[in-house]
């Protein structure tokens, strides 16, 4: 039965105190879905892997960051329905879908979209089989539990969820509810920079993800169909804000040079190790716990597969950058610093050398016109009634580069020191390179 009233929709059975949104509510259903094992494992699944290396308040969860989705999921759509509850529903009768079942299927999706993450985040992924990432792993899991799903909520639940998080289009009656999920302007990314900058006690994450949510809009899809989301022109500089703050968490949290340099280490520890997941669902089954475990036996045994890199993890005894390009590295700064690389490595053999050229990640996929033509198509609404391309309103994000790519070189020898005269000679091949 159609409620009349968005807070209906919505149970608030339950609640739990969260440092970034106050209380979450969830129901009772949600708090099924919540107590399972698999979704559980995720306190132990550390948001930031070794970032607490550097900032030691960076030991928060994936646990509490889906739960923190699912409340800006919430909110998002819940401004939304009381501008276009009829549009809403008009919208999703084509598919023959209520609007408690939709809200329903966005909060469960935001609830799981992490449900698969692998420990100690994405270094970890070099264990799963190649070409496989942990989204791979949150599909598998969620359609292992296809049968309770869909007998707590109805039947074909789980399709729609699935449908929502995967990266595949999607059936176009649900364009608006992806892009609430995983767009340009997601609430994923939303609460993670929010959480991320809360936990690590800097302030390079924050936006007024308030006045965003506030002036979220929706807008006719293209020849496919639906309604994507769009933004109010009063929230343009909420957007910018938000781009860059990724930008900002990018330079000084996410590619730390330490926390970097750890998961390096991570990824050559399962290299020499060997060990691998070929059934994507038994990745479910390990969390941070138990891969500590795994390299602190590593790292008390020489004979072990992988010992030196688990010896460098669990001590805390790592390499020093001694060469670093700007944070926007083109084909250039890669060729420059490989040579740098080449060279050291040759001439200062009684230290190591590791060279880091996949630091990188997109500030954002806005479509540029004059530039482009793939990406985000993301349309905001003038004060003069019209629909414009956030980049043509924003010279900020029209100017800011959309790839964010750092390469590094890190040294050390057995002593855990660097030679005075690497980084003079780094000196010297940046003089004569450039």
């Amino acid at each position: 039965m159609m409620s009349a009233d968005f807070d209906d929709l919505v149970y608030h059975t339950h609640r739990v105190r969260d440092p970034v949104h106050n209380f979450i509510h969830f129901s009772d259903v949600e708090k099924k879905i919540i107590d399972l094992k698999i979704f559980q494992r995720l306190r132990n699944v550390k948001q930031l892997a070794f970032t607490y290396y550097v900032y030691p308040g960076a030991l928060h969860s994936r646990f509490e960051h889906s739960l923190g989705v699912m409340e800006l999921a919430t909110q998002a759509i819940t401004y939304l329905f009381k501008k276009y509850k009829d549009e809403i529903q008009n919208n999703l009768k084509k598919i023959n879908l209520t609007i408690q079942h939709a809200v329903d299927c966005l909060r469960l999706a935001a609830l799981l979209h992490d449900v698969g993450h692998l420990p100690f985040s994405h270094g970890a992924e070099a264990i799963l089989p190649k070409g496989k990432k942990h989204e791979d792993v949150s599909m598998a899991a969620i359609d292992e539990l296809r049968e309770s799903i869909d007998s707590l909520y109805f039947e074909g639940a789980t399709y729609l969820v699935m449908q929502l998080i995967q990266k595949d289009p999607v059936i176009p009656e649900l364009n608006f509810l992806k892009d609430i999920l995983s767009g340009q302007i997601d609430v994923d990314r939303m609460d993670y920079l929010l959480r991320d900058s809360l936990h690590c006690g800097v302030k390079y994450g924050t936006f007024d993800h308030h006045r965003m949510l506030e002036t979220l809009l929706l807008i006719p899809g293209d020849e496919t169909g639906g309604l994507r989301l769009g933004l109010d022109s009063g929230g343009i500089q909420s957007l910018e804000a938000l781009i860059l703050a990724r930008y900002y968490m990018y330079t000084q949290v996410l590619f730390h040079r330490t926390r970097r340099i750890y998961d390096i280490y991570l990824q050559k520890f399962f290299e020499e190790s060997g060990y691998k997941f070929e059934n994507l669902l038994d990745a479910t089954n390990m969390d941070d716990l138990d891969l500590t475990m795994m390299m602190r036996v590593a790292a008390s045994d020489r004979s072990s597969a992988g010992h030196t890199w688990a010896h460098y993890i669990v001590n805390r005894d790592h390499h020093s950058v001694v060469y670093e390009t700007s944070a926007f590295a083109g084909v250039k700064n890669r060729l420059i610093a490989e040579r740098i690389y080449e060279t050291l490595f040759a001439e200062f053999q009684d230290h190591s050398f590791i060279i880091d050229k996949n630091a990188r990640g997109a500030i954002h996929k806005f479509v540029i016109p004059e530039e482009d033509e793939m990406g985000d198509f993301f349309y905001v609404n003038t004060k003069q009634g019209n629909w414009k391309l956030i980049t043509e309103l924003s010279k900020i994000i029209h100017d800011m580069p959309k790839v964010f790519h750092v390469i590094r070189i890190y040294a050390k020898n057995e002593a855990g020191q660097i030679d005075g005269r690497i980084k003079e000679r780094v000196a010297e091949l940046e003089g004569r390179t450039i």
